[in-house]
């Protein structure tokens, strides 16, 4: 009796260690705007209004739900998952972005259809298996103005860039230890989309970071192709910042090789883009932003160039370390083409993290 006793306070101590080891927490984010869109003369104001170029997602962010965890497993070793679902504050649909521009990967009505995967990590940085965001857009919004928002971004409906593909499924995903400041990510998202005709399409996704002190910087590269005979979109970006103190000097340069304009949707060889702007911290608990982005668009048939200019500017209040509000304009206009495209949004709204 005496031993089966010793016996289960033995079980009993092990599994109590494993599930010390053992986190899984519950995340998430609610963010719910009011405002207005106006595409050349058609208006609309409401909550959470469709944007035609950004989508149906919030005013900084899409509100999202999710599960992450880990376990010890002893040696420097981690074992990792993370499961999140989007939806629409304002309606209360489940995964209610939807990416307007129809990208592979940034729309889905799956039950965790923004992140799904499984992974282990340690010394030799991170593996991940399953649909996750890429290395590319990992770092694309680190040089953008108006705090990289859905809304008030000003390349928002400006850069052809925004059609990347951003969270494939199917995927392998590898990411380097940080060494100083430098770190490196890679990605390959096997097409599943083979037939007797057709082979599968692919997705190849890498990126190069520095961040020490005022210092950020990052090149990113990523490669889609629906089919194995179908021509690669190719998106390279390169991002910069230096933070001042009293400001904060944002910049990025990008281009897009065989990929479609962002307000008229027609095919382009190749499109070059950059943008510029300021982070302004007004005190401890404001901050301003505000940015210029233009983008040029080099059209097929010798059918004459598609430019693209915009402007935004954005503020954020910190009500506390988990809540901000925040308030902001942006506009975005294309001239070359047939005629002239004009879009404006302004709103303000409420972001609260849990």
């Amino acid at each position: 009796m005496m031993k089966k006793s010793l016996v289960a306070l033995a079980v009993l101590a092990v599994s109590g260690v494993a599930s010390a080891q053992s986190t899984v927490t519950i995340y998430g984010l609610v963010d719910a705007w009011i405002g207005t869109v106006k595409d050349n003369n058609l208006s609309q104001s409401g909550v959470n209004v469709p944007h035609p170029f950004s989508g149906s997602g919030g005013g900084l962010q899409t509100s999202r739900f999710g599960l992450k965890g880990s376990e010890d497993l002893g040696g420097g070793l981690k074992a990792n998952f993370l499961l999140e679902a989007g939806f629409d504050p304002s309606t209360g649909v489940a995964n209610g972005y939807t990416n307007p521009y129809g990208a592979p990967g940034n729309s889905s009505t799956a039950v965790f259809g923004r992140q799904a995967w499984v992974g282990v990590s340690g010394g030799f940085g991170e593996l991940k298996f399953g649909k996750m965001w890429t290395p590319y857009d990992m770092v694309k919004g680190s040089g953008a103005a108006g705090f990289d928002s859905l809304l008030f971004a000003p390349s928002t409906s400006v850069w052809a860039s925004n059609s990347y593909s951003d969270r494939p499924g199917n995927s392998i995903y590898y990411e380097t230890p940080n060494i100083s400041g430098f770190s490196a990510a890679g990605m390959y998202s096997f097409g599943e989309n083979k037939t007797a005709a057709v082979g599968a399409g692919k997705i190849i996704s890498v990126n190069v970071a520095y961040a020490n002190g005022p210092i950020g910087a990052s090149l990113a590269y990523q490669s889609e192709k629906t089919t194995a005979a179908a021509t690669a979109v190719k998106y390279t970006q390169l991002n910069g910042s230096y933070d001042f103190g009293v400001v904060k000097l944002l910049g990025a340069y990008g281009n897009v090789k065989n990929g479609t304009t962002p307000i008229t949707g027609v095919a382009a060889d190749k499109t070059k883009e950059y943008q510029i702007g300021l982070d302004f911290p007004v005190s401890s608990a404001l901050t301003l932003s505000g940015g210029y982005a233009r983008s040029k668009s080099t059209l097929l048939g010798g059918v004459p160039d598609l430019k693209r200019t915009g402007y935004g500017v954005a503020a954020l209040y910190a009500l506390s370390k988990r809540s901000n509000l925040y308030a902001g304009v942006q506009t975005g206009k294309e001239t070359g083409g047939a005629a002239e495209r004009k879009t404006t949004t302004y709103g303000v709204g409420i972001r609260h993290t849990f």
